[in-house]
C-alpha cells in the first residue's frame, strides 16, 4: 500500500503549483484550449481513444452525469466519470464504476508530469487533472466516459474530445457571466459549443431564449435533438411523487441521454435506466446535491451546494415542501465565495428561517461578517467554520426541523469532511464507492 504522505504530497503539489479557479477565482481561467491540447499530446492523445457522453449546463450537470454513469454501469459497461469540483478528496473527480482513481495512480501521474520539466506547457489545475482523467480512463480500458464540463462549453478543456456519442446541455442560467456573457443567449451559445457534426443532442428543461440558441446550433451541426420534457412522465414514474422538482428535471434529462444512447446501439435496458436514475447516489458516489443526512434524534440535514439564482430558487421550493411535510421549521447554514456579489441570490433566502453564517476553508471564501451583512434583517448568528455552525443548529433545532447546509459547494465539502469526527451519529462516507 502507498504511504498516505506520498499521495498527500502529490495533491498538495497540484493545489499549490497550478493556477486553480476553485481557489483563486477568475485569475486562473483560460479562454483557450491550446494548453489542454498540449497536455493531451504529452499523454499520446488519450481523448482520441475514448467514447464519450459530454454534458454541459448551468445547474444539474453533475447529477445528470452521475445518473447516466450509473445506468451505463448497471448495463455492464466499464464507465469513466469526470466531474468537478471535489467535495472532500481530490480523487472524487475521477472515477471508474464509482471507484475513485487510486492514490498511487495520482502519485505516478504527478511524478510523470514533474519529470517532464515543463514539456507539458504550463497547464492550470483543471487542464492537468482533466489530462489525468483521460489517461486513467484509457489505461483502464473504459467502454465509455461521462464528462462534465468545468465551465461553459466551447472553450472548456473537456471540449478537446472528438465527436461524442451524445452531447447534452441541462439548462442555461446566469452564472460566470464574466467569462460566458452577460445574458442567457450569450451563455447558451457558449454551452452549445460542445455540439459536434452529426452528434445527437439532448436538451434539458430550459428558458425559451436559451433553447432557441441551442436549436440554431444543433441545426448548424446537423444534430438530431432530443428533449428531456418528452420523457418527464417516465422520469417521474421512476422517482415517484416525493421527488423534488430539481430531481425530476435532472432525471428527465438523464433518461433522455440514455434513450439517445439506446438509439445509437448502446445496449442499455429500460430497467438499467430506471435503476441508474433512482440509485445513482449509491452506485456512483455522488454527494452534496440534495443529500439528506439523518442523525438519530436530530433535525434532518439537507446538503446542497446550489449557489446561483436558478439553483437556489429550485432548492428553496423543494425545501418548503419538505419542511411542510415534516411540520417543522427551516434552519440554514450558509457561506459563499468572495469574488461574486451574493446579494441577488441571498435576496431569495426565506425571511422566516433562522440562519448560521460561516466561511468555508478556502482562500476564495467571503469573510463571515461580510456574509452576515448582506441581508442584516435575516435572523442569524456567525460561526468560524461550517461544521461549528451545523453543530450549533443541531443542538437547538427540533427533530422535525430541517437544516439546509448551502451557499457554496465548499461549505458542503467542509461539513462532509469534518462532521463525522465531531457530530455523534453522523455517517462516515468518503464518497468513493468500494
Amino acid at each position: 500500500t502507498l504511504s498516505n504522505t506520498a499521495y498527500e504530497r502529490a495533491v498538495d503539489t497540484l493545489f499549490t503549483q497550478l493556477s486553480m479557479f476553485q481557489r483563486q477565482g477568475p485569475a486562473a481561467y483560460k479562454a483557450d484550449l491550446s494548453a489542454t491540447r498540449l497536455v493531451c499530446r504529452a499523454l499520446e492523445n488519450p481523448e482520441q481513444a475514448l467514447r464519450v457522453v459530454h454534458v454541459a449546463g448551468t445547474n444539474g450537470k453533475g447529477t445528470v452525469c452521475h445518473m447516466v454513469a450509473a445506468g451505463l454501469q448497471l448495463a455492464g459497461f466499464r464507465v469513466g466519470l469526470f466531474t468537478s469540483p471535489h467535495l472532500v478528496d481530490f480523487r472524487e473527480r475521477i472515477r471508474i464504476n464509482g471507484r475513485c482513481i487510486p492514490e498511487d495512480a495520482v502519485v505516478a501521474f504527478v511524478d510523470r508530469w514533474q519529470a517532464a520539466q515543463g514539456a507539458w506547457g504550463a497547464p492550470s489545475f483543471f487542464e492537468l487533472t482533466f489530462g489525468m482523467a483521460l489517461d486513467h480512463f484509457k489505461r483502464e480500458a473504459c467502454d465509455i466516459v461521462v464528462l462534465e464540463t468545468g465551465m461553459g462549453g466551447r472553450l472548456d478543456s473537456t471540449n478537446v474530445v472528438p465527436a461524442p456519442e451524445v452531447a447534452c446541455v441541462t439548462n442555461v442560467g446566469l452564472d460566470h457571466q464574466a467569462f460566458l456573457g452577460n445574458d442567457i443567449r450569450s451563455i447558451a451559445r457558449e454551452k452549445a459549443g460542445i455540439f459536434k457534426d452529426g452528434v445527437p443532442v439532448v436538451l434539458g428543461p430550459m428558458r425559451p431564449e436559451a433553447q432557441s440558441e441551442m436549436l440554431a446550433a444543433a441545426l448548424r451541426t446537423s444534430s438530431e435533438v432530443h428533449f428531456a420534457r418528452d420523457v418527464q412522465d417516465r422520469a417521474r414514474a421512476v422517482l415517484g411523487d416525493l421527488a423534488s422538482p430539481v430531481d425530476q428535471a435532472n432525471a428527465s434529462t438523464a433518461v433522455a441521454v440514455m434513450y439517445a444512447l439506446q438509439a445509437t446501439d448502446w445496449s442499455l435496458s429500460d430497467a438499467n435506466i430506471a435503476e441508474g436514475v433512482k440509485r445513482h447516489r449509491e452506485i456512483s458516489g455522488q454527494r452534496g446535491r440534495w443529500q439528506r443526512v439523518d442523525v438519530e434524534g436530530k433535525a434532518l440535514v439537507v446538503l446542497d451546494g446550489a449557489h446561483n439564482l436558478d439553483g437556489v430558487r429550485a432548492i428553496i421550493a423543494a425545501l418548503a415542501v419538505l419542511v411542510k411535510d415534516r411540520g417543522g421549521r427551516l434552519h440554514v447554514v450558509w457561506g459563499t465565495v468572495g469574488d461574486k456579489d451574493p446579494s441577488e441570490v441571498m435576496a431569495l433566502l426565506p425571511a422566516h428561517a433562522t440562519y448560521r453564517w460561516c466561511a468555508a476553508d478556502i482562500p476564495r471564501a467571503m469573510a463571515v461578517d461580510r456574509v452576515a451583512a448582506v441581508r442584516p434583517e435575516l435572523k442569524g448568528k456567525s460561526h468560524d467554520t461550517p461544521v461549528a455552525a451545523l453543530q450549533a443548529v443541531l443542538h437547538e433545532a427540533q427533530e422535525r426541523d430541517v437544516v439546509w447546509v448551502g451557499g457554496s459547494l465548499f461549505v458542503v465539502g467542509d461539513v462532509l469532511r469534518d462532521a463525522p469526527s465531531v457530530i455523534p451519529g453522523w455517517p462516515s462516507d468518503d464518497g468513493c464507492v468500494t
